[in-house]
């Protein structure tokens, strides 16, 4: 056996053993995050414990709709709801967000995303 037949097959199991190398690289890896023992529950944000950012959209030209000030909600419990009418998963929400406008201790506000 020569060394010129020898490195074509080294070089074809290491191409059959690459995908298998690299499922296992991420088995590990995901099994390693899912014994970890942390609250996947928890979903880690820069803001948790700061006070919502200033928001100041004016009103649109020839738009008879007020804009949206951050300060109207100050002391209330705000949902900002971005949606557009070709969006599934909107549609799906809309009942649910419309029962939620009727309950008094929360202010809603809608933001339309690429509709007329």
């Amino acid at each position: 056996m020569s060394m010129e037949t020898e490195t074509p097959a080294r070089g074809r199991r290491l191409i059959v053993l690459l995908p298998l190398l690299i499922f296992l690289g991420l088995a590990a890896l995901f099994l390693t995050q899912l014994l970890s023992g942390r609250d996947t529950s928890e979903v880690p944000s820069a803001l948790i414990g700061l006070p919502a950012p200033q928001t100041n959209l004016p009103p649109l030209e020839g738009m008879k709709l007020p804009g949206l000030d951050s300060r109207q909600f100050a002391g209330k419990v705000t949902l900002v709801n971005v949606f557009a009418s070709w969006c599934g998963p909107c549609r799906d929400e809309h009942p649910v967000l419309l029962a939620l406008s009727q309950d008094k201790r929360f202010v809603m506000a809608a933001l339309n995303y690429k509709d007329q």
